[in-house]
């Protein structure tokens, strides 16, 4: 059996800005369950992302201050927080400085 490597390489690329993928999601869809998230993230990226792995995520964003929780136990509803909103644009502001570090990381 063949093993796609580029697929496999985009799945651990993308996977390692989870965090940020999900703040740019509550930044364009506030109020939005972990369910919306994990549904968005599969749908649109067509990676498998386990709930644990979304919903690790969105704990651990809310513990850091980047989004903040509302609603019961039952259902919970995530929106951005100002920390993350500048979370956000600090990352997509460091790109350039973001390749060049994979760049460094390949050709060593």
């Amino acid at each position: 059996m063949k093993i796609d490597r580029n697929s496999n390489l985009r799945v651990r690329v993308i996977k390692t800005f989870t965090d940020i993928l999900v703040i740019k999601y509550l930044k364009n869809k506030p109020s939005s369950s972990g369910y919306q998230i994990l549904r968005y993230l599969n749908e649109t990226l067509s990676i498998p992302f386990s709930p644990g792995t979304i919903y690790n995520e969105v704990y651990t964003l809310e513990r850091k201050g980047f989004i903040k929780s509302s609603g019961n136990q039952d259902c919970r509803y995530y929106s951005l927080t100002v920390q993350g909103e500048e979370l956000l644009n600090e990352t997509v502001g460091k790109k350039k400085e973001i390749q060049d570090i994979v760049a460094e990381i390949l050709s060593k």
